[in-house]
């Protein structure tokens, strides 16, 4: 594998002669004056042979040794392009032997690549400056194309002239593969990566799809891939769609569906993976009418790689189809690539239904929360019209009979008004429990003790009765009106029912970190540990309505509006010994409508 070219025809004697070590380019500097014998540089190597570059027979001798010894390729070519020297290693390279080298030029041992070895040759004969320069191609030796790197340096004689090129051959091949499997690795992980980010985050279905195959054919080298697919639509039907990536759209839409014939069957049923040197061999190919194998105008296909893609739930969402025309494109590893990405895509695909199904029911809740407000204004409109009138018919029925009312009809019509005003609350109440955790205002700071002073001020508090709230309350930053509401219902819920005239509320709170945990607590008959979830169902009480009037919707609208901060209410009572409401509120609401920190 070098450039020679050598004048040097004497005999054999001269020619083995010819083949031991070049000196080195220092020692070459020192060596006799090929000037005087031979006209020039040439004249060096022509009149005295290589041993003209020599200081000594020691010298000669230690070159020599050194020369054949290195595992390296080592040759001399003179200025007519001729090899002049070389050792076996550089002989074993060529695949050509020792002596058959000597007189020979570089094209003339090796076609393939004389052009891209002398080139550089030439050069250094030129400038005098050594160079490397990377070379691949094919010798004797080896049927497949091998790399090389080749170290060009000047041999020059005793008065500085360039006499000839040492060159050292040093065989990178293996280097090269080593490096071409690690860069194709490392483009493997950074697709993989991308496909990974992609399919954790996309919950766009299309787009999804689309991700995977593209990732998939790459990572398995085939030609092109497709994605079968099954979806449902809003009407519960089910269909087909696909994706391709490699090739156009147009090379798939003039054909239908694939069906579950021999060779589609097993990915279409989820039994597993298929992959086939050549399709077209297989038993199982072309035994299915009307196409007996791919239809008239199909891209060839000759390399098959199917891998179907299986739910969580054991059902088969799809499958991945790969094609190549060439032989043996898929490897096991591209199968095992593809198997991976296949059960990434499956979990990413289940997650992008589930996101698809949740969004259909969130805009399905917001249609059914916008009826359930129209109907609430309605029914509070339309529902209190009447009842005013018969609280006005009872007054008036009242104002006739004057003279005639008797005590206990007085009571009645007494009772009649009184149900109509809890029927007026009732109605406000299912209003407000409608609206309660839905309806947002901007987040903003909020003085909780502030704000409980603001609470008093609006409730009715009994002569006899105290309030204490306890120092330290914090300020946050969070919605105003459903914290007011939430204190306003549970400190009016221990006055009202207190059922004693020293009734007595202690208001508390407790830093918990991202949550404060705030307490309602009274001194008045308890609650039964039986009846402590049962408080906060919507129009439960525990005392007759014509004892205390309440409609029962109080801490259901409580429990609603905790529930909507990401909070939770509950109750620690036992009977006859007070009770206290606790609730957690999140110490600070993000600004963005609808979402809590």
């Amino acid at each position: 594998m070098e450039n020679t070219d050598s004048h040097a025809h004497q005999g054999k004697a001269e020619q083995l002669d010819a083949a031991r070590p070049p000196a080195s380019p220092a020692a070459a500097a020192h060596a006799g004056d090929g000037s005087r014998q031979g006209g020039g540089a040439g004249g060096a190597l022509r009149e005295h042979g290589p041993q003209g570059l020599y200081a000594s027979h020691e010298d000669c001798a230690l070159l020599d040794a050194f020369f054949q010894a290195t595992t390296a390729g080592l040759g001399v070519i003179d200025r007519d392009m001729r090899v002049v020297r070389l050792n076996q290693a550089l002989a074993d390279i060529n695949g050509i032997p020792l002596e058959a080298h000597l007189g020979k030029t570089i094209p003339e041992l090796l076609p393939e690549m004389g052009n891209a070895i002398v080139a550089p040759l030439r050069r250094v004969l030129e400038t005098g400056e050594a160079l490397s320069a990377e070379v691949t191609g094919r010798t004797r030796a080896s049927d497949r194309p091998r790399a090389w790197i080749v170290n060009y340096a000047p041999v020059r004689s005793k008065d500085g002239q360039i006499v000839a090129v040492g060159t050292i051959v040093l065989d990178i091949t293996e280097r090269k593969q080593t490096e071409t499997k690690l860069q194709e690795e490392g483009e493997t992980l950074e697709l993989l990566n991308r496909a990974g980010k992609v399919l954790a985050a996309e919950l766009d279905l299309e787009k999804l799809v689309q991700a995977v195959t593209d990732a998939a054919t790459r990572l398995s080298g085939a030609q092109f891939g497709a994605f079968f697919y099954n979806v449902t639509n809003a009407e519960g039907k089910s269909y087909t769609l696909y994706t391709i990536s490699g090739v156009s759209r147009d090379h798939f839409s003039g054909f239908p569906m694939p069906r579950n014939t021999d060779v589609f069957a097993p990915t279409f049923n989820g039994e597993g993976v298929v992959r086939l040197d050549d399709v077209t061999r297989d038993p199982r190919y072309g035994n299915n009418a009307p196409y007996h194998g791919m239809p008239k105008g199909h891209l060839p296909v000759v390399s098959y790689l199917a891998v179907p893609v299986i739910s969580r739930s054991g059902s088969v969402i799809g499958g991945l189809f790969f094609g190549h025309p060439a032989r043996g494109v898929f490897t096991e590893r591209a199968e095992k690539l593809v198997v991976g990405l296949a059960a990434q895509a499956a979990i990413a695909m289940d997650n992008a239904h589930l996101f698809r199904r949740a969004q259909h029911l969130i805009q399905a809740l917001e249609r059914s929360n916008q009826e359930l407000d129209r109907f609430a204004y309605v029914a509070s409109h339309d529902l209190k019209a009447p009842l005013r009138a018969i609280a006005n018919l009872s007054q008036w029925i009242e104002d006739d009979l004057v003279d005639q009312v008797t005590p206990e009809t007085r009571q009645h019509i007494a009772l009649l008004r009184s149900r109509v005003v809890r029927l007026e609350a009732l109605i406000d109440g299912i209003l407000r429990y409608s609206r309660a955790g839905r309806a947002r205002d901007k987040p903003e700071r909020v003085e909780v003790r502030k704000l409980l002073d603001e609470v008093l001020a609006l409730l009715t508090i009994p002569e006899g009765a105290s309030i204490e709230i306890a120092a330290g309350m914090p300020t946050l930053f969070t919605e105003r009106v459903p914290l007011e509401q939430v204190f306003l219902n549970l400190i009016g819920n221990a006055l009202k029912y207190a059922d004693r005239p020293d009734a007595r509320v202690e208001v508390r709170g407790r830093d918990l970190g991202d949550l404060w945990e705030f307490s309602v607590k009274d001194n008045g008959p308890g609650i039964a540990p039986q009846y402590h979830q049962k408080v906060w169902e919507i129009f439960q009480t525990l005392n007759p309505r014509d004892n205390v009037e309440g409609t029962g919707i109080g801490l259901s609208i409580v429990q609603k509006i905790v529930l909507s901060k990401g909070g939770r209410a509950w109750v620690e009572s036992e009977k006859g010994a007070g009770a206290t409401f606790f609730f957690t509120w999140p110490r600070h609401e993000s600004d963005a409508a609808g979402s809590v920190r």
